[in-house]
């Protein structure tokens, strides 16, 4: 397992816009928020799911870095939500423990307040994964998750789910429905073409709203851990084909 640097405060070194806020990675986070804004001007955006067509492809970095660069506004409040009940990792970025958290929500294990009262990291605001459960694309699929994100939308200007990958398990379909957009991870070099538009029409299929896609892991200029120069919009049409 490889061991990244972390923070005096226990935060993994790859979430640059906490650990290295003027470098020119943090600047692409800034960049991305930006686009966010501008997204969908006729609906306000504030439920967005992140994932990938496969794992590895860096979209619980992304999730953290976008969530605590969002966060930096003083304007906006803004709330990241572990969905990734099977290989959960965003505690391990922020230095925070695993449970409890999403899973013991969902379950009525504890009280949503417990997340509310104040920011974990910075300005930001975080459920953990929590306790891990069988059957996660069950919990996923209770009543409950749509209830969560009305309440949430009452509270937080955004709400950042990282969800498992969209052709490892049924998940992200089941969220990205209940979601105002769904970014879309692709690692440079690694992602197959067929993998990409398999994962695409499938959230489609599934109601979701697939609205940009990020190209992680693309050398330009710097040698570093992670990052993205330059990202495609897509937009559907309601209609379906």
């Amino acid at each position: 397992m490889i061991k990244h640097s972390r923070t005096e405060d226990g935060v993994d070194g790859r979430l640059v816009s906490y650990s290295d806020p003027s470098s020119f990675i943090a600047e692409q986070y800034k960049v991305l928020r930006t686009n966010l804004y501008s997204l969908s001007p006729g609906k306000k955006i504030q439920s967005l799911l992140i994932t990938s067509s496969q794992a590895q492809e860096g979209k619980t970095i992304t999730s953290c870095n976008l969530a605590y660069t969002l966060s930096l506004d003083t304007e906006k409040k803004t709330i990241i939500i572990d969905a990734d009940l099977r290989r959960p990792s965003v505690h391990h970025i922020l230095g925070i423990s695993r449970k409890p958290g999403f899973s013991d929500l969902l379950s009525g294990e504890v009280d949503p307040d417990i997340f509310l009262t104040k920011p974990a990291i910075g300005k930001l605001f975080v459920i953990p994964a929590g306790s891990i459960k069988a059957a996660p694309s069950e919990i996923l699929s209770t009543a409950k998750v749509k209830d969560l994100i009305d309440n949430l939308k009452k509270r937080f200007d955004y709400i950042i789910f990282d969800s498992p990958p969209v052709l490892n398990v049924t998940d992200a379909c089941i969220l990205g429905a209940l979601c105002d957009a769904v970014i879309f991870v692709i690692k440079a070099g690694v992602t197959q073409k067929s993998m990409i538009e398999e994962a695409f029409h499938t959230l489609i299929d599934a109601q979701a709203k697939p609205k940009a896609t990020i190209l992680t892991s693309v050398h330009f200029l710097l040698d570093s851990y992670y990052y993205f120069y330059r990202y495609k919009y897509y937009k559907y049409s309601d209609k379906k084909e």
